[in-house]
């Protein structure tokens, strides 16, 4: 739907032309962030006066500020804490949290203090734990969480302090329903897939070329056999789905892959949970012209009608602006919370 709001050439230049003037902004603040340094590192440095030493300051139990956090997030989790009467150790814990896995559809988690470290983590066997708190998510792609699944978590979490002599800050159900039907709202206008189709301009493909292509090009097959996924590192090294290539309702386990044909490739990127500093749709775009050109096709979008340049311009001022919704809300495309967030 997207490619079919196509803007014109004039429009296409236009971004692009900001584009680069961003770019050579960006380039010229490098250079000249690059020479300050260096005429820093030209001036030696005073040395200044020793000074007495002072006196050494008592070692606090907890630095200052919050605690480093760990996967529950406010942005998506109905959050209540756990005020412990005394330590409780891990092993103690882990036993008790049978019950605190899920709540309907909606992923409940559940960390533990470490005053030493300042941070909060799941609860681990070996480790002393201050406090607790346990988080259910507001929404997902089932929807928000329903009072039903809030009165089952409530439930589970007076079981859990009960058992270990803590008192619980819990929410009012009312208010806690309404955000989750506002945080599914707001997932719901950003919930956007984006498919590019390559089309065979002459006979039908098997389905075992098709295997052999995605193969060969890296692409991985998904567990159910339906389509094939390319991976990205992400900035901390772990790979992560970018998109998917899925050719019509081929199962690749199950069908017989000689007889199954067809003159369509679907590529399908998931917006908000693609990384979108990989630059994912251009990553979709560029191997779909490849695809195209290798195998005797054109790349077209849903409507069949051929992607051109300024097509794409269009598409990428539109992704710029659910990006920046995305971002607004503290959830980037591709970040945790928002992987979370987008997820069954």
């Amino acid at each position: 739907a997207a490619a079919a709001a196509a803007a014109s050439t004039a429009d296409a230049d236009e971004v692009v032309a900001e584009e680069v003037s961003v770019a050579a902004a960006a380039t010229h603040a490098e250079v000249a962030e690059d020479k300050a340094e260096a005429e820093a590192e030209a001036t030696p440095a005073p040395v200044p006066a020793p000074a007495p030493a002072p006196a050494p300051a008592p070692v606090a139990a907890v630095p200052d500020g919050q605690p480093t956090p760990a996967l529950i997030d406010p942005l998506i989790d109905c959050i209540v804490p756990l005020h412990l009467e005394r330590k409780a150790s891990g092993e103690r814990i882990l036993p008790l949290t049978g019950r605190l896995r899920r709540a309907g559809t909606k992923q409940v988690h559940i960390e533990g203090l470490r005053t030493e470290a300042n941070a909060w983590e799941p609860v681990t066997a070996g480790h002393q734990y201050e406090d607790l708190q346990v988080g259910v998510q507001l929404a997902n792609r089932g929807g928000p969480l329903n009072a039903l699944e809030f009165s089952e978590f409530i439930t589970a979490v007076e079981s859990l302090a009960e058992s270990l002599d803590a008192s619980a800050d819990l929410p009012d159900m009312s208010e806690t329903v309404a955000n989750a039907r506002e945080l599914d709202g707001f997932a719901a206008g950003c919930d956007v897939q984006l498919g590019v189709n390559v089309i065979s301009d002459g006979a039908p493909w098997s389905a075992a070329y098709v295997q052999n292509v995605a193969t060969q090009d890296g692409l991985v097959l998904s567990r159910d056999g339906t389509r094939f996924i390319r991976y990205q590192a992400n900035a901390e090294g772990v790979q992560r789905p970018l998109f998917t290539l899925q050719f019509g309702d081929t199962n690749f386990l199950r069908d017989d892959l000689t007889v199954k044909a067809g003159r369509q490739i679907t590529l399908l990127l998931d917006v908000p949970v693609a990384d979108q500093a990989a630059k994912p749709f251009k990553t979709v775009c560029e191997y779909g012209h490849t695809l195209a050109q290798r195998m005797g096709a054109q790349l077209v979008d849903d409507n069949m009608r051929p992607l051109t340049e300024a097509s794409f311009v269009a598409i990428f001022s539109k992704l710029e602006t659910l990006y920046n919704k995305l971002e607004a809300r503290g959830m980037p495309a591709g970040s945790l919370v928002a992987q979370r967030l987008f997820s069954i």
